[in-house]
């Protein structure tokens, strides 16, 4: 049987703010860097490879063939992917073949996927996968799939051979999770929504094979910023992890994201750096320490997340700054708070994001009770636009502050020294 996967197209900024597209000297990091789609692709080819062919389809580098022979056709999608994936869908539908859908989008959107798709699946696939197949090759598809997984160390390893043939990513960092689910709740995270609210951790022996699995050599991302969290289960198991990754015969590249809520103790911190990481990923907006640290009159805390990233930069871990804007806590006053922090923090890569209220997270059920959501056009809904009302701003005065911060950013600042990390 031949499968093809299909990971549609999203709308990079770029794309919906036209208003940066003169801005040259950081086109590339503002709308033409690409990596590989995350791990429910390479996961399914893993399963499937033995007994099928597989082909893929990024429709971000490359366009689909709708006269592709595959048997059955699975199409994965986040939420800014959406409507990209449901006329993918009418359109392999039309050719009369059946398709699949799964992702983040579908997982907590079942009811509008359903209408799209000849079966959905619901949450992780790695359980579930080979029952799809088995139950289509019998002609006894299910409309709904779902299936939680107990043990992590029963997922298999990626496999990443499924973007050997294409050339047109910028940065191909081997992605690696070593956790699921989360029992913190934070107002614009979905992952306990889509993972549930228990923690669930792979073993450290499972994710170092895995490692080994890779070749060890290369970049790898911790997609796991919950690892970081600040409670006992976490704490214990990133020791043990990183302790681990120290003790690999090739040191990795290691690049990680969480948020001021990460420990900043120098022993943790060299911990990190004697496992290989080299850029720490830091995303604010919601966590204790951000909210206040954007905020005017909190000059405590913005000192504090002054000192926090000096202690990375001091060990030689580069620190890449996601600012969030948009929070009702926050007013017109952050974005010149935000880029006096940046300067002064001598962060040479960072990026902005509007907060979006993506389906089913806290903040979504808030708004929706409020009567704040705009619209529901998934497109525009990949953090670049303002999708809801905000409380302190204007819908203009929010986007106008957004788009200029990008460009105050990269007006002293070149892009091949802000992306000088990705492209070693």
């Amino acid at each position: 049987m031949k499968i093809t996967f299909v990971y549609p197209k999203f709308e990079k900024l770029l794309e919906s703010r036209l208003e940066l597209n003169s801005f040259e000297r950081a086109k590339k990091h503002l709308g033409d860097f690409s990596m590989p789609p995350a791990l429910g692709i390479p996961i399914m080819t893993a399963l499937s490879k033995d007994d099928h062919i597989v082909n893929l389809y990024d429709e971000n580098i490359e366009d689909i063939d709708y006269n592709d022979d595959a048997d059955l056709i699975a199409v994965s999608f986040f939420t800014p992917q959406a409507n990209y994936a449901y006329e993918v869908a009418k359109k392999f539908k039309a050719k009369r073949k059946i398709v699949i859908g799964g992702g983040m989008h579908p997982s907590v959107m079942p009811d509008e996927a359903s209408q799209y798709f000849d079966s959905i699946c619901i949450g992780e696939v790695d359980g579930i996968w080979n029952i799809i197949l088995n139950d289509f090759q019998k002609g006894q598809l299910k409309k709904i799939y779902k299936k939680e997984i107990n043990d992590l160390d029963l997922t298999p390893f990626p496999e990443r051979g499924i973007f050997k043939e294409k050339n047109n990513y910028d940065w191909e960092a081997k992605l690696i999770q070593t956790m699921r689910g989360c029992s913190y709740y934070c107002e614009n995270c979905i992952v306990p929504v889509e993972f549930g609210r228990n923690f669930r951790f792979k073993s450290v022996e499972r994710t170092i094979e895995e490692i080994k699995y890779s070749n060890i050599s290369g970049d790898y991302y911790l997609i796991d910023d919950t690892l970081f969290l600040p409670n006992k289960e976490c704490r214990e198991y990133r020791i043990k992890l990183f302790e681990a990754f120290a003790k690999l015969p090739v040191k990795p590249r290691i690049f990680m994201s969480g948020s001021l809520n990460t420990s900043s103790d120098p022993e943790f911190i060299k911990m990190l750096k004697d496992a290989g990481v080299i850029n720490f990923y830091l995303v604010t907006g919601c966590d204790p320490y951000s909210v206040k640290a954007f905020q005017k009159g909190e000059k405590q805390y913005f000192d504090y997340g002054l000192e926090f990233i000096e202690k990375y930069q001091q060990a030689g871990i580069e620190v890449y700054i996601s600012v969030g804007l948009g929070f009702d806590h926050q007013d017109k006053s952050v974005f010149d708070i935000s880029l006096d922090f940046i300067r002064k923090a001598k962060i040479k890569t960072a990026e902005f994001y509007i907060l979006t209220p993506f389906p089913k997270t806290p903040v979504w059920n808030q708004f929706k009770k409020e009567k704040r959501i705009l619209h529901n056009n998934w497109t525009k809904y990949n953090t670049a636009n303002v999708v809801f009302k905000p409380k302190n701003f204007t819908e203009k005065e929010l986007l106008d502050g957004y788009i200029h911060c990008w460009k105050e950013f990269y007006s002293d600042i070149s892009i091949e020294e802000s992306l000088s990390n990705f492209v070693k």
